[in-house]
């Protein structure tokens, strides 16, 4: 699953807080399947928009005193007809294996920005005076 959505990615912490469910809690269902996995493992591990519709999508049928099972096939069913994943990209190749995406349907004078930014960017890491922290400029 892509991290992606209508806002910036969150670590397991953010998404307890923004959903109300402990991260123990989303551990288990993202271990029982009724989430998906975060994007990358550990301390890095994002969640986006998607993964906090779909939390909240399962807290409704527990509210309902579904069991496991029950939930699987009712998350199944919702997900057919919400595009929980869909989303459109800008991207920009700041240098061979390093990219700049951002949503596309940003506000204009904020693509505008990132565009600024991605110019920016790419000035920076074709500069060779610019070195890693421990050597000298």
């Amino acid at each position: 699953m892509r991290v992606d959505a209508n806002q910036r990615a969150m670590s397991i912490q953010e998404l307890a807080e923004r959903s109300g469910v402990p991260p123990r809690r989303i551990r288990y269902y993202v271990a029982r399947g009724l989430l998906p996995p975060p994007v990358g493992r550990g301390p890095t591990a994002r969640y986006g928009t998607a993964h906090l519709q779909r939390l909240k999508v399962i807290q409704q049928l527990r509210a309902r005193r579904l069991g496991l099972e029950e939930i699987r096939s009712e998350l199944t069913r919702v997900s057919e007809s919400l595009d929980l994943q869909a989303t459109v990209w800008y991207r920009w190749e700041l240098r061979p294996g390093v990219i700049l995406m951002a949503q596309a349907d940003l506000p204009a004078h904020v693509r505008e920005q990132v565009e600024a930014l991605a110019e920016v960017a790419r000035r920076l890491l074709a500069d060779d005076r610019v070195r890693a922290d421990d050597d000298e400029v």
